[in-house]
């Protein structure tokens, strides 16, 4: 290849950013909304920061791996959850709320046959009589711990799900961002939303991306491309597509439940 003339450009090299995962996504799902997020951001910046791709790797490690690996710069670039103090001293968070808030609110998971015990429920006392489910590696589940409930947990998604089913437990709380697809998946179980309780964090738990605390430049990006979002709307448009965000933004909207606030724990 011959020498480059004077004043020629070089084209720089696209930003690439490369998550966890296959990349095959289905548009149900919370992952697809994110990457879709993601992507949006970085459109919204591409005539001022250039190109992207987005890449994925797969390594099947589960998300405290995912962590380990943005946290030490090796394999991901940018992943997604709840903001805990423990992750923001690990990692750099992209300070906007991805969810808008539904995160901050639970509605409970329970099976068909036990509406009329919760419809009893009218404190935070009477709640803890029952038993709840979590994830062992969920924000929620500490946080119900830490308010004194009996929590049960499981290592494997779906088996949280017949857990529940099986009445190993009384209750699994989730985001309203969540129990759309929750219905959609396990209803079949015999399982159904709890319709009389609200439970809120006295404390706003934001869900954000995050990025590895030196790379600036990608963080940066990615938020001038979520204001930019916000401020054309397509950050709502976006939202509001997704049939189980839209499901609980409406619960939200359209709520007459009892509102049981929990306590966050403090600097989490």
């Amino acid at each position: 290849m011959g020498a480059l003339l004077l004043g020629q450009a070089v084209a720089a090299e696209p930003l690439t950013v490369t998550l966890s995962g296959t990349g095959k996504t289905n548009p149900n799902e919370p992952y697809y909304y994110f990457v879709q997020m993601l992507t949006l951001a970085l459109e919204k910046t591409r005539a001022s920061d250039g190109d992207f791709k987005i890449d994925f790797l797969d390594h099947k490690g589960g998300i405290e791996r995912d962590r380990t690996m943005l946290a030490s710069g090796t394999g991901i670039d940018l992943m997604w959850g709840s903001v805990t103090r423990a992750r923001a001293e690990e990692v750099r968070i992209i300070n906007i709320d991805l969810l808008k808030g539904l995160n901050n609110y639970r509605v409970l998971l329970i099976n068909k046959k036990s509406q009329p015990d919760f419809e009893k429920v009218t404190t935070l006392s009477d709640l803890k009589k029952f038993k709840a489910g979590s994830g062992t590696y969920w924000t929620d589940g500490r946080i119900l711990d830490y308010n004194g409930f009996s929590v049960v947990y499981g290592a494997n998604y779906n088996g949280l799900f017949k857990m529940l089913s099986m009445n190993r437990y009384d209750f699994l709380s989730r985001g309203l961002h969540e129990i759309g697809n929750d219905l959609a998946a396990f209803g079949d179980l015999g399982l159904m939303q709890e319709q009389s309780l609200l439970l809120k964090y006295d404390i706003p738990i934001r869900y954000c991306f995050f990025v590895n605390k030196s790379n600036e430049k990608l963080a940066e990006r990615v938020e001038r491309g979520l204001i930019a979002a916000q401020a054309d709307r397509s950050f709502d448009k976006l939202f509001l597509q997704m049939a189980m965000f839209k499901y609980g933004h409406d619960i939200l909207q359209n709520s007459n439940r009892r509102v049981l606030v929990i306590r966050s724990i403090p600097n989490l």
